[in-house]
């Protein structure tokens, strides 16, 4: 991975650059520290993610839908995790093993898709996952076992699993 910056030129419609001029002004940040930010989830998310199809919908009609499904319903479509992890790391060119996945999937799922908050540690072997919901409890349910079922996929055995106030952690020693 290389580091540092290069500066370049972009010509831009004035239409973008007020707008981004505005967001800038927003977030009270400069406008290349926003493009830099645009790009990059550009770059880590929206081009990676963008390789299997998706819908846009909003947080509260996808609350409603989690909330109709019943726990053997919502058993069986976190079992599809694993399947469509092991797609996207196909498709975007990372491997399927754990620190890959952390990576590449739970950090950017975390970072952009609004399914959580994610943290972890890694201490030599020993890891913590912190996934943290600020939903409904029926979606951390659901986020907890479409976690859990990536991990058993990889042949984790997870020694520690708790959830409380919408905050799922797992623990493990990667072997």
């Amino acid at each position: 991975m290389t580091s540092g910056t290069t500066r370049i030129t972009l010509r831009l419609p004035n239409s973008i650059l007020n707008e981004l001029k505005k967001e800038a002004d927003e977030k009270d940040l400069p406008i290349s520290s926003l493009a830099g930010k645009i790009l990059n989830k550009h770059v880590l998310f929206e081009r990676r993610f963008g390789l299997m199809p998706a819908i846009l919908m909003s947080q509260h009609l996808f609350e409603a839908i989690i909330e109709t499904l019943d726990v053997s319903t919502m058993e069986k479509i976190s079992k599809m995790a694993p399947q469509i992890v092991k797609k996207l790391a196909t498709l975007g060119g990372f491997e399927y093993e754990i620190d890959s996945i952390i990576q590449n999937y739970f950090t950017i799922v975390g970072k952009y898709c609004g399914w959580y908050q994610f943290k972890h540690e890694i201490d030599h072997v020993n890891y913590t996952l912190v996934f943290e919901t600020d939903t409904n409890r029926k979606w951390t349910k659901f986020v907890s076992k479409y976690i859990r079922s990536i991990l058993e996929s990889l042949k984790i055995h997870i020694s520690d699993e708790s959830e409380a106030d919408n905050v799922i952690t797992f623990k493990f020693v990667k072997s």
